[in-house]
């Protein structure tokens, strides 16, 4: 693979690795590395897991997992073979700053277009409009968001949702306007959305895309709902829960509170109190940005297999507690973003996502007796699907029985399979499964009749 200025990225890549293999054979005293999967030495019994899956379930939204982030510059086309491999169900654009500082246009939105069909036929748009201003013929009125959707009508381009702006919470402090309350928000929201309606009758709307729940953006969402929560179908928000730079364990155990955000949002929009015109409305709920660390150029916690047991574990989360939509940031290289950088070199979270594209149908309780072996599962027929997520530093040794159903297959992936480039292992199949440290593994079952 060619890089930047023609430089030969995998050649470089063996050469390094030829020079490792040569240092290490001049070291011949030193000790050999344990196989993947296999008991570390000095690190004790691994510990033993059992799952117990419970039988009622929730139906997952097609558009809770596998959804992204793209920005106009992003070339899909180099990446092509990546993208295809985790079929992208949604895709979103422009994401981030670039919906605040550039005008939606055709030209845009044509590019736009190919990128989704890049994707696949399965990926469904998700168009945000431009509210905040950065000079004064922005095309941020309510005008330019309906000759957005007439531009997008022309080009054939079904929008699933308009979102309008991307975090307004944000347009006081960073952007140095004072002037954005949730107030002003939620009346260009309004004045948009009846823009974009004269055009398209059955368009559907999402906002307020906050930057964050826990610090100002919560009650930015809060005063949002309750004067808007009559005309948004769903409402939206963005996880971003560390800066990079705290311990893996910390960052790991972030990935709860998506869960308890969705419940409080499910409870803000039911609440007559809180949401005074809206409650008893049908809405979604979406989080369409989401990565464990926010700062783009600082690689820990977002090219690492840490970063991808995060996004892993946000997006069952996101489809087992009912989310209708889920966009991680970014498809591909944008910074330390996407799950493969610009070179096209794949990253852990590419792995993770190419794990969950077969997470569909009802996602039914499971339960793990040990709390750093996360487990999700979902039942689409008669295959049931398993994602174990071993986030400990040590091995764990799976119980692979589920009464009712028989192991098919398990594969999975490690840090060193991603720095291998090569294919997820094959687990061997037996009633107990070795899951390695900081692993995820899919195992598949087939329902007994």
């Amino acid at each position: 693979m060619t890089g930047i200025a023609g430089v030969t990225l995998r050649p470089l890549r063996a050469l390094l690795t030829t020079s490792l293999l040569l240092l290490g054979a001049v070291n011949a005293a030193a000790p050999a590395a344990p196989p993947a999967g296999g008991p570390v030495p000095g690190a004790g019994t691994p510990a033993v897991v059992t799952l117990t899956l419970g039988e009622t379930g929730t139906s997952i939204s097609p558009l809770a997992v596998s959804g992204f982030n793209v920005p106009y510059d992003m070339s899909v086309a180099e990446a092509l073979p990546a993208v295809r491999s985790i079929a992208p169900t949604s895709l979103r654009y422009p994401p981030g700053n670039v919906g605040d500082e550039q005008d939606l246009t055709r030209s845009g939105l044509t590019g736009f277009r190919s990128t989704l069909q890049l994707a696949g036929p399965q990926a469904r748009a998700t168009v945000e409009t431009r509210v905040f201003s950065t000079r004064p013929d922005a095309r941020n009125r309510p005008e330019d968001a309906a000759q957005a959707a007439r531009d997008a009508r022309a080009l054939g381009l079904n929008v699933e949702y308009w979102e309008i702006g991307n975090e307004p919470d944000l347009y006081a402090t960073n952007r140095g306007d004072p002037s954005w309350t949730p107030e002003r928000y939620c009346r260009t929201f309004r004045a948009q959305r009846a823009a974009i309606l004269q055009v398209d009758p059955r368009a559907r709307f999402a906002g307020p895309a906050v930057s964050n729940v826990t610090g100002a953006g919560g009650p930015f969402l809060e005063a949002f709902v309750k004067a808007c929560g009559d005309v948004v179908d769903l409402l939206t928000w963005h996880e971003y829960p560390t800066d990079g730079q705290g311990s893996d364990e910390d960052a790991l155990a972030t990935a709860d509170r998506v869960t308890q955000h969705l419940q409080r949002h499910r409870a803000l929009m039911a609440d007559p109190a809180s949401n005074p015109l809206g409650a008893g409305r049908t809405v979604g709920y979406g989080v369409t940005e989401y990565g464990l660390s926010y700062v783009s150029n600082r690689s820990r916690h977002l090219s690492d297999m840490v970063a991808a047991l995060w996004a892993a574990e946000t997006t069952l989360r996101l489809a087992d507690g009912g989310a209708t939509l889920a966009q991680y940031f970014a498809l591909i290289g944008s910074g330390s973003h996407g799950l493969v950088d610009l070179a096209g070199i794949p990253r852990p979270t590419l792995y993770a996502f190419r794990e969950l594209r077969t997470y569909a149908g009802t996602a039914l309780p499971l339960h793990s007796s040990d709390p750093a072996v996360w487990a999700h599962a979902a039942l689409n027929g008669t295959r049931l699907t398993v994602i174990a997520s071993n986030t400990a530093t040590t091995p764990a040794v799976l119980r692979t029985a589920l009464p009712g159903y028989r192991l098919l297959g398990a594969k999975g992936f490690t840090a060193q399979t991603v720095d291998d480039e090569a294919p997820p292992a094959r687990r061997p199949l037996g009633a107990d499964l070795t899951l390695p440290a900081r692993s995820l593994t899919r195992l598949v079952y087939a329902r007994q009749p």
